[in-house]
């Protein structure tokens, strides 16, 4: 009889397994595809599928399993549930079916670029339910819903077991409880524990007294407050005291991918689209003039945290090889984290989807918050693309939890900073015994531009409804330009995506002031690079060209500590007011953070670098009228198209055909042929400005072309002044300089080579 009861308990998972495998197989059936933001990837996915078949296959039993364990656990609930109200399997099926739907309607308007590729590319004709949904309804209503009938149920049981005393009500509050907050921190291994023991805990629940229950559910839900309060008794117990804090600050960089200069309220105008970064500004010195080494997140990364240029530590493309790699961090190459660690700084880095360069190195940060990017990652991925009515368990639109895939946070449709803010908070909390260095790199920002709800709607016209509404489809092999409308409406996505950033940035810094910690620490806001937006014939993206002001000027927002605040306005140098902000109009670069960081601090530099410290400057209220700033094209995606650049380059194959999946570099996709990587740097396109001129160098078959524009009267680079031959000469002579100096490069005629090439 006992085994009996064991085999009838193990009947509870039925229907919910049922559930989790029909709604696999149809949406692979009806939902799989080759494309990643509209471009075709079969190439890609052939050559994966001869080459890491099995590696695919695990990674979709992965989501598979996932999805199992997931249903296995709240079809059990409904069967509990079941046994007292005397609900069919069809009705627990049905209910479960609601469920799942419910949370799709509310992550499809929360997150309507996640589904942009089933709703634009595979099944247009039904776009108008994605219509419906994110003009109707707001994601509150189905939240409310679904809560609403969670507590009800909760209630209902707790009413039950007060009154009459039966153990199996008290058995499905304790299980809806518990699977609650396993579902909110996302513990697959909790889950599956849990769907472990359900029989064994269901027979001998009956013999567990009142009195035991009730401390049973008390130390759950004690469980679930755990985490934060355990971050929140860190924090008290090791809270620097204010000498400690002054004489070591805090160092926080904020910064967000693609975050356009002119894009911020308190420069355009426009005081709708960045409130809380204008309010930053006016206890920020403000560098008005500030421009990345080059548009590409990783090597622009690498080059601020290292001080140096990609042409000299060799991280030049976003797909490093193993040896390039290996330059940061080393003796020659190390990073400010590295140095700041030896001096007693904890430090770690957050992010979301652009962020997964940070697991890719050794950065020498003490903890990574960030999604990594491999090929492993890349196929869990595509799975999840296809799982539609799985994917919304998995982003929180159930319960507000689901992260049991670390994958999911590197989807590029994904870009909801709130999903990583806890773990920046945490590291903040558990970590104030010593000082910090912490840096939170924002996502929301790079193509496809995804501001979540509500941002997305900021902006962006309610009566549009063509193929940019809700992100920037992105296809690197095409030239052709979008309408004038198109146009219009990318422009207000990212704009909303912008608005999207300042909300997270505001939620920091409050944060921050909130536990003490604003004051007297030193908080950066900058980016890694800008975006082009169709301004004349620049296109949509950055790396591929240099022209246009857009792609490399981004913001440089500095907040010094109190005490350093007060020398500076002593000198005038900012506002004693906070009415307006105070800014420096001279050239800067993204290498001068190393130099500033550390001059501040009083560490001497490991090595001479090319960059400038900036406080020299600020305590002199000087303008450095001599300064230039280099910068550098990335690698081209791809070898097709009718742009500008295209013509304007020395052809290489495009990505597809340049990278490998390397297995002993943790399937890590990489360039690894020397020779396609020495050709990749010497078909860069290369940048040096003053304060007035920008000149650019371009290789091409033909010979080097040069181009020269006037950065005050011809900000979009229309008018080349080189022909004149006035200004260009001295330029072209310090940029070649500049070039051999930081990197093994030879002049042959105007060609700048890699000494490695013949």
């Amino acid at each position: 009889m006992k085994y009996l009861n064991h085999w009838k308990v193990y009947g509870i998972g039925v229907v919910g397994l049922s559930f989790a495998l029909t709604e696999f197989i149809l949406s692979l059936a009806f939902n799989t595809s080759f494309h990643i933001m509209g471009v075709d990837i079969a190439e890609f996915i052939s050559s994966m599928l001869s080459q890491f078949f099995l590696l695919i296959l695990v990674s979709y039993g992965k989501i598979l399993f996932t999805n199992l364990v997931f249903y296995f656990v709240l079809g059990s609930i409904l069967y509990f549930i079941s046994l007292d109200l005397s609900l069919s399997r069809k009705t627990q099926w049905f209910i479960l079916l609601v469920i799942t739907f419910l949370s799709w309607i509310h992550s499809v308007a929360m997150y309507p670029q996640l589904y942009g590729e089933f709703f634009y590319i595979r099944y247009p004709s039904l776009q108008f339910i994605l219509h419906f949904i994110t003009d109707w309804i707001p994601p509150l209503v189905v939240s409310f819903f679904l809560y609403s009938l969670v507590a009800f149920v909760l209630m209902r049981y707790i009413f039950l077991f007060l009154t009459q005393r039966e153990k199996n009500h008290s058995f499905i509050i304790c299980l809806i409880i518990l699977f609650g907050i396993l579902h909110y921190y996302g513990s697959l291994v909790g889950l599956f524990l849990l769907a472990m023991l359900l029989p064994w805990l269901h027979i001998h629940w009956k013999k567990i007294s009142d009195s035991k229950i009730i401390l049973i559910c008390l130390g759950i839900l004690f469980l679930g407050f755990s985490p934060y309060l355990w971050d929140k008794t860190q924090f008290l117990i090791h809270t620097r005291s204010l000498e400690e804090k002054t004489s070591k600050p805090n160092i926080f960089i904020l910064s967000a991918d693609s975050l356009r200069y002119d894009k911020l309220g308190f420069l355009s105008g426009n005081k709708e689209i960045s409130p809380n970064i204008d309010f930053f500004a006016k206890d920020s010195m403000v560098f008005k003039d500030h421009h990345v080494t080059i548009p590409r997140t990783f090597p622009s990364w690498a080059d601020l945290l290292t001080g140096e240029y990609s042409m000299a530590h060799g991280i030049r493309d976003m797909f490093p090889a193993p040896s390039e790699k290996k330059n940061i961090g080393n003796q020659r190459f190390p990073t400010l984290s590295q140095i700041l660690r030896r001096h007693g700084y904890y430090s770690a880095v957050v992010g979301s989807f652009a962020a997964d360069i940070f697991p890719r190195a050794n950065w020498s940060f003490d903890d990574v918050y960030c999604p990594d990017f491999n090929a492993k990652i890349l196929t869990v991925q595509r799975g999840l693309d296809s799982q539609m009515f799985f994917l919304p368990i998995l982003t929180g639109s159930f319960m507000f939890g689901g992260n049991y895939l670390s994958e999911v946070d590197g989807l590029s449709t994904l870009g909801d900073g709130r999903r990583v803010m806890p773990k920046w908070k945490s590291a903040i909390l558990r970590n104030s015994k010593n000082a910090l260095f912490l840096v939170a790199f924002s996502s929301v920002v790079h193509f496809p531009y995804t501001p979540p709800y509500p941002y997305y709607k900021k902006f962006t016209k309610h009566d549009y409804y063509g193929k940019y509404k809700y992100l920037k489809f992105v296809d690197p092999s095409s030239d052709e330009k979008p309408s004038a409308e198109d146009i219009e409406e990318i422009r207000n996505i990212f704009d909303s995506a912008v608005h999207a950033y300042d909300a997270e940035f505001g939620e920091m810094i409050q944060f921050l002031k909130e536990n003490n910690l604003y004051e007297d620490s030193i908080i950066i806001l900058t980016a890694d690079h800008g975006e082009a937006l169709y301004e004349d014939i620049h296109g949509q993206g950055h790396g591929e060209h240099l022209r246009g002001e857009n792609v490399t000027k981004v913001p440089l927002l500095i907040k010094f500590p109190k005490t350093y605040q007060n020398t500076l306005k002593a000198k005038n140098i900012l506002q004693e007011d906070a009415s307006s902000y105070k800014s420096y109009s001279g050239l800067t670069s993204s290498v001068d953070l190393f130099p500033t960081i550390l001059d501040y601090l009083s560490i001497p530099l490991p090595s001479q670098k090319p960059g400038k410290s900036l406080l020299g400057l600020l305590q002199a209220d000087l303008i450095d009228t001599k300064r230039t700033a280099y910068s550098e094209t990335g690698i081209w995606f791809s070898d097709r198209g009718n742009h500008f650049f295209q013509h304007q380059r020395i052809p290489y194959p495009n990505i597809l055909q340049l990278h490998k999946v390397i297995p002993e570099e943790d399937y890590q996709i990489m360039i690894t042929d020397y020779q396609y990587r020495e050709t990749i740097a010497f078909a860069k396109h290369r940048m040096l400005i003053n304060e007035r001129y920008k000149l650019i160098y371009i290789p091409t078959r033909e010979g080097v072309v040069y181009e020269l524009y006037d950065r005050l009267n011809d900000p979009e680079n229309q008018n080349n002044l080189w022909p004149l031959g006035s200004v260009g000469p001295a330029l072209r002579k310090e940029l070649q300089d500049l070039i051999l100096k930081e990197s093994k490069s030879k002049l042959v005629g105007e060609y700048i080579l890699p000494t490695s090439l013949p």
